[in-house]
């Protein structure tokens, strides 16, 4: 056993093996570069490294049982009693882990349900479980403190919109979560880990994940030895310019796994990145599919977003696929929501998409082709 933890570790070095709760063999990280944990007695220390980009904030959390003495050495740490039993997620990326998880009967609260695709907790809105606390500068902190939750799961970007300052004024327990900034697909799921922590789940967590891991692996594998890697751009121009994914970032490596040659792989930026947009058509135009464009529902949309689209090869050949397979009517998107959790469905589709050959019997699951 140690043996084949010392190999996880030369593989990927930044994993951090922690006896999971029950004595079950060490869940480790292997892929999320954004947080680690290690236990202390009792006690678990979290550390969330990467909160958002370029972050040099690293946000602390001791999980202790209830009645747990702290530490002494733990003063600068937020110390959450665990396993918690009521929340509020203020993010639809967080459903998944916390269905998957078989704990989200313990949410309590939510920023906007009817955004939410999960029909459980559309059941729980609709029968008045769960409360709608608000988003962003609307966030009602009188409604959140009403439902007494012991944890608040949500993101930050670094700037003064961002939510836990004033939740953590108010006194409430806040763990800011950084699964977005990955630069893996699969470095985001295992932000199941994380969010196991706070609820004692963690041998589920890594059963979970292992799961989801050989899957992607496996559907990764298939394209190793493609010949042909056709080109891929992605997203559209707003406000002026081109926000692309970076050369870093999962996105562009969903493409890679896929067997796609990203056009801006060489950009190596984790994250959204504003180009100029005449520098994007001038690199764009040549390609063979384009992905992820935004609020487009159609080829005609595009075409009349802009006429030098006209001169675009995937939308020539009607090449173009949005992730939006899955939205419900008011707009909330499947693909930020149970996605997170499942980038094996997502490299499917993609697969399916480049090289249907090699995946003839998938169905596209979060992917649908513009006409």
């Amino acid at each position: 056993m140690l043996i084949i933890f010392g190999l996880l570790l030369a593989v990927f070095p930044g994993a951090s093996p922690v006896m999971a709760g029950n004595g079950n063999p060490p869940m480790t990280i292997r892929y999320s570069r954004g947080f680690d944990f290690q236990r202390r007695g009792n006690c678990t220390l979290v550390n969330v490294k990467q909160p958002w980009p370029g972050a040099e904030k690293v946000f602390r959390y001791l999980l202790k049982p209830h009645g747990e003495p702290t530490p002494e050495d733990c003063a600068d740490c937020q110390v959450v009693e665990v396993p918690v039993h009521r929340v509020v997620a203020l993010s639809p990326t967080y459903l998944g882990f916390l269905e998957r998880l078989g704990v989200i009967d313990r949410l309590v609260g939510f920023s906007n349900p009817a955004l939410v695709n999960n029909r459980t907790v559309r059941a729980a809105a609709a029968a008045g479980r769960l409360v709608a606390v608000g988003q962003g500068g609307a966030l009602r902190v009188e409604k959140v403190l009403a439902l007494e939750p012991e944890l608040i799961f949500t993101y930050a970007t670094g700037g003064f919109r961002d939510l836990h300052p004033k939740l953590l004024e108010a006194g409430l327990k806040v763990a800011v979560c950084g699964e977005y900034v990955e630069s893996h697909p699969l470095g985001r799921a295992e932000w199941i880990k994380f969010i196991a922590l706070f609820f004692g789940c963690e041998d589920r967590a890594e059963k979970i994940f292992a799961e989801i891991e050989k899957s992607y692996l496996d559907l990764a594998g298939l394209t190793y030895e493609v010949t042909h890697r056709p080109t891929v751009i992605t997203n559209i121009p707003r406000h002026g310019h081109w926000g692309i994914s970076g050369g870093n970032s999962f996105v562009s490596r969903f493409i890679a796994d896929a067997g796609g040659d990203y056009v801006w792989k060489d950009i190596k930026r984790n994250g959204a990145v504003p180009m100029a947009v005449e520098l994007a058509f001038a690199r764009g135009c040549e390609a063979d599919y384009w992905f992820n464009t935004g609020i487009w529902k159609s080829l005609d949309e595009a075409r009349r977003a802009d006429p030098r689209f006209h001169d675009f090869k995937a939308l020539e050949e009607g090449r173009l696929y949005n992730n939006n397979r899955r939205v419900n009517a008011a707009g909330g998107n499947d693909f930020w929501e149970s996605g997170i959790i499942r980038p094996d469905l997502i490299l499917a589709d993609m697969i399916r998409i480049l090289h249907p050959e090699l995946l003839p019997g998938h169905q596209l699951v979060y992917y649908r082709k513009l006409q």
